[in-house]
Formats: C-alpha cells, sequence, structure tokens
C-alpha cells in the first residue's frame, strides 16, 4: 500500500499518573496481551474516491457519544460509540439519527487511543463519508480522513468546510493529495453549500456511470 500517512505500530504506553493510557497505533483490535503489530499505513482518498466508496454520506451533529469495554474471540478493547443526529443525506438510506462504533475511547482509568482516530464531541458538526462493511476499526472512509469540519466562517457567519484536521479547503480538488493549507485565502474558503452540491453532482455522475 503506498503511504502518504506515517507507518503505524501497536504498543502499550507508560502509566502517566492515575490514568491508565494505552496506545494503539493501528486499526486492529488489540487483545488481553497486546504485541506488537505489522507496520500498516492510512492512505488519504481523493475526493472521487470518497465518494464512491461511501455507502452513505451524511451531514450530522454529534447527539451523545459512550465508551465502553467489548469482548470478542480476539481479546478486549475499548470503544466508542458516537450517535448522530442526520440533517441531510446525500448518498444512501436516509435515518433521522444513527450510531457508529470506533475502536478507542476512555472507560474509567484505562484509555485506549488510536492514532489518525477522531474524536467526537457532543454540539460537533460534520460532513461524514461512511462504509461500515465488515466491522471495520472506523466507520469512516480512511479513517479520519472521512470526516470534514463544519465551522461557521469568522467573517459572514456561513457554514465553512475544514479538514478532519482543521485546515482549509479551496476546493474539492485539494481532498487527499496534502494541497490543503492553512494559508488558503479566507475569501476562498469551501463552504458547506458547495461542498454538498459538489458531493451531489459526483453521486449523480458516478451512478450514472455504472
Amino acid at each position: 500500500m503506498t503511504a502518504r500517512a506515517g507507518s503505524c505500530r501497536a504498543a502499550i504506553g507508560p502509566i502517566h499518573g492515575p490514568m491508565r493510557r494505552i496506545s494503539f497505533l493501528c486499526a486492529l483490535v488489540i487483545v488481553a496481551a497486546a504485541r506488537p503489530a505489522s507496520p500498516t499505513t492510512v492512505v488519504a482518498p481523493t475526493f472521487d474516491e470518497l465518494v464512491m466508496r461511501a455507502e452513505s454520506v451524511i451531514v450530522a451533529r454529534v447527539a451523545a457519544t459512550r465508551a465502553a469495554w467489548v469482548a470478542s474471540r480476539s481479546g478486549r478493547a475499548i470503544v466508542t460509540d458516537v450517535t448522530v443526529s442526520i440533517e441531510r443525506t446525500l448518498k444512501g438510506p436516509t435515518y433521522a439519527e444513527r450510531s457508529f462504533e470506533f475502536l478507542g475511547g476512555t472507560v474509567g482509568d484505562d484509555t485506549l487511543t488510536v492514532d489518525g482516530m477522531p474524536e467526537f464531541h457532543v454540539g460537533d458538526r460534520d460532513v461524514l463519508f461512511i462504509s461500515e462493511a465488515g466491522r471495520p476499526a472506523s466507520p469512516l472512509i480512511g479513517f479520519m480522513y472521512g470526516r470534514f469540519r463544519i465551522i461557521p466562517d469568522s467573517r459572514t457567519g456561513a457554514d465553512i468546510v475544514r479538514t478532519h484536521d482543521g485546515r482549509p479547503l479551496a476546493s474539492t480538488n485539494e481532498v487527499g493529495n496534502g494541497r490543503a493549507t492553512a494559508f488558503v485565502a479566507a475569501s476562498r474558503n469551501l463552504s458547506l453549500d458547495e461542498f454538498v452540491r459538489t458531493i451531489g453532482d459526483k453521486v449523480r455522475t458516478q451512478a450514472a456511470g455504472r
């Protein structure tokens, strides 16, 4: 796999104060006796790939989060359920609300962290590109790359779109190619309306090409 993100590994981190922190740096279920995992990478999808690979694309607001230990034949791990209220459905079935399971979270004094896994907080608004096939560690396409933050423009108050890590976008051509930059002119921040319209156009184009 060609890497556009750094290599990952699994490890048990040191104990810091009262919080026992487990560092899990790959999209692999942690077992009770954690062992180093083979290196892996996360490739940043292009905009076309995001739309094509997504089972659903939604505009949503986080309504609740809940972390818990879960057990499987592979061992035990912490997962976080993120419940969202859906404002708009751009691809896939229409729901008013959905819950998604992400590997990682905090239960009591134990924290399982996953490199590249987005953290959600109640009230967050996002455009999410989702594929839950095979119960993945993250239901978002490309881990964090399938999340686009919605924030108000500081000048106009209109909704604009940022990458998962808060970088501005001038257009969807920058998605997945590393050109998104904090130095995009403020007058050219990609608006939510434009992003939604472009997603809809791409969904229709891809559907017509099948």
